[in-house]
């Protein structure tokens, strides 16, 4: 980030960012006005943008589908009716995705304590269709924006999460030909070192990412990504980790969960998920751990 003149961060405007970036409004307080998913995190990204300020960068929030989320749940919240909706506007279409990607989420936990094997792998194949809509309009939404942002400044850090390779491949198109965009992996190295790879991607993710850019594709690979995925995700620690043992906790973590899942096959996913889908995640993995010695 410091490299670059512009810094675009992955999350709608905030009113009180600017002031939070000067000093005039205490992180905390900032942050308990914002959504997010990890505190700790979230702090110290406060701390480095702050840092970044004062060094003259320009941080902008640029996530136009989130911001026309955030129009909706008000809208709704006034009262307001989905078919009050102006078609022409955006935030129809980000109604469309997120209706559909709901619906298909809990259709997904309707069936995935209860139902067969089968009917939960198809009801992930479901969703992941549906989540991938939702990711590419989010992209190409992102990338427009983003495209006029960087005729601003002579260099532009995009922060993009690594679901987001639709985001990289629109840039490409939509930006200036003489300007030339790049891909950074910020734990590449650290990847690399645990599984071979510049990333870990888990069943899920692969899943997704293929719906985003194949959205009919068919066939058994795709039934036995999903089948994976409902054995990743259950052995996957979802709380915040504290780099104590390690400075990249999390990723240590993905990496020995993509380790017990990329070979299981469709039997043994069948075999164990009605195994784990009532464990913790630690339970959950000592039974994959136990299953594939």
């Amino acid at each position: 980030m410091r490299a670059h003149d512009t810094v675009a961060l992955e999350e709608p405007p905030h009113p009180l960012f600017s002031a939070m970036l000067c000093g005039d409004v205490a992180i905390e307080d900032y942050l308990q006005e914002t959504d997010y998913e990890f505190p700790r995190f979230a702090e110290a990204s406060c701390r480095l943008y702050r840092r970044l300020h004062a060094l003259g960068k320009r941080l902008i929030q640029v996530d136009p589908y989130m911001e026309h989320l955030d129009r909706l749940h008000d809208f709704f919240a006034q009262g307001g009716e989905p078919q009050a909706v102006d078609p022409a506007d955006p935030m129809q279409a980000v109604y469309r995705a997120e209706r559909r990607a709901t619906a298909a989420l809990l259709h997904f936990y309707e069936t995935s304590m209860r139902a067969p094997f089968s009917e939960v792998v198809q009801a992930v194949v479901h969703f992941a269709r549906a989540d991938a809509a939702r990711i590419a309009l989010r992209d190409g939404m992102r990338a427009e924006r983003l495209a006029v942002e960087a005729l601003k400044t002579s260099s532009l850090y995009v922060e993009a999460g690594y679901i987001h390779w639709k985001l990289f491949r629109d840039l490409c198109r939509l930006v200036e030909p003489r300007r030339r965009v790049r891909a950074c992996f910020l734990l590449e190295r650290q990847a690399r070192r645990r599984i071979g790879r510049k990333q870990v991607l888990g069943p899920g993710d692969v899943l997704t990412l293929l719906f985003v850019f194949h959205p009919h594709i068919h066939g058994p690979m795709v039934k036995l990504w999903a089948a994976r995925s409902l054995i990743y995700v259950k052995i996957l620690r979802k709380d915040e980790m504290e780099p104590v043992e390690g400075t990249c906790p999390h990723l240590d973590d993905e990496a020995e969960a993509d380790r017990l899942t990329r070979f299981l096959s469709w039997a043994d996913c069948q075999a164990l998920y009605p195994r784990i889908r009532a464990c913790s995640a630690e339970e959950a993995r000592e039974i994959v751990k136990t299953y594939c010695v």
